[in-house]
């Protein structure tokens, strides 16, 4: 408990408890010893979703005792309910379980500065808000004034709303999933922003699309159709329709070269490119030599300016650099 305990208090000193509702209390890769670095704890209110990851040290009996541990300790911090999700090696995580307490059926409203989201504690494998992304939302809404934003792979459109509240001219929510779309329309109607399609004269301003991104990007360039910032956050793995025209699926591991095609031949000139992916298995080296390949054969030149990285309330430890699986740039075209 002590590990969790020193999490906590480090947050705490930190005020890192102050501006937020929504926030990562417990980095088990970094922060955790022995079982425990094989958890995750991320509060949401008084409300606490547990993510387990899978190892071959961890017997039943041992699980069964640093779940006890968790739930324990966030009791003792005013805990209303603690949610578990067990991330397996392979394959699709069951839905989460509740481990103990009241978890609301009902959606949640958290608070994270000034910006509200809801998230979903039941019948999920994700409660909706992928709270290391916090550093970027902060970003869309210094910047994005003015711009026409694309936000592929959207999931709820934490980040579509960021770039709306930021001033965006428009801002289109590209989904392969209609749950998650009309998700993302819930949290814009929850910020005071319009979730369906509304106009200023003539330009859309907020548009809602539930296709996939190998279909559609082809389709906007066709149409001519430019941003000033594209986003793409893709899934490591996705089934859908690839651009071929035939069913297939979408891997970080091979299709990063084609997103990043598609979507820079969309990229309005001196257009910001927002990318990242959350894999541990694919390096940096790789991210970047795919992203290359793509800007070349399209005869584009790119700006770094600046690297996306885990926020601090996700710790890794020294010499454990694969630990941190986000990555990514903001880059600018030239």
């Amino acid at each position: 408990m002590s590990n969790l305990r020193a999490a906590w208090d480090w947050r705490s000193e930190r005020g890192l408890f102050e501006d937020r509702s929504a926030v990562r209390v417990f980095h088990g890769p970094g922060e955790g010893l022995a079982d425990l670095q094989y958890f995750a704890v991320d509060r949401f209110n008084d409300h606490y979703w547990v993510t387990q990851w899978d190892h071959p040290s961890l017997t039943a009996a041992r699980i069964t005792t640093q779940r006890q541990v968790i739930v324990d300790f966030l009791r003792s911090r005013g805990a209303q309910s603690v949610v578990g999700l067990d991330r397996p090696q392979r394959g699709v995580a069951p839905q989460a379980e509740v481990w103990w307490g009241e978890a609301p059926s009902d959606p949640i409203t958290v608070r994270e500065g000034s910006v509200h989201f809801l998230i979903r504690l039941r019948e999920t494998r994700h409660p909706g808000l992928f709270l290391d992304h916090r550093p970027l939302r902060e970003w869309l809404m210094v910047r994005a004034r003015g711009w026409r934003v694309l936000n592929t792979f959207s999931y709820t459109g934490s980040l579509s709303v960021a770039a709306a509240l930021g001033g965006a001219a428009s801002v289109t929510t590209l989904d392969l999933s209609k749950p998650s779309i009309q998700w993302a329309r819930e949290n814009f109607k929850l910020n005071g922003l319009p979730e369906g399609e509304s106009e200023q004269g003539n330009s859309i301003v907020n548009k809602f699309i539930a296709g996939d991104v190998f279909e559609w990007l082809p389709r906007l360039r066709k149409s001519n159709t430019l941003f000033d910032c594209v986003i793409l956050d893709p899934p490591s793995f996705s089934h859908g329709k690839g651009s071929h025209g035939k069913k297939g699926n979408f891997s970080t591991a091979k299709d990063l070269t084609e997103l990043h095609q598609l979507a820079l031949s969309i990229l309005a000139p001196k257009g910001f490119l927002v990318t990242s992916i959350n894999s541990a298995n694919i390096p940096w080296q790789k991210f970047e030599s795919d992203l290359l390949t793509a800007a070349k054969e399209i005869n584009c030149e790119l700006q770094v300016l600046r690297m996306i990285d885990l926020p601090e309330t996700f710790p890794t430890r020294l010499g454990r650099g694969a630990d941190r699986y986000l990555k990514g740039w903001i880059l600018r075209r030239v």
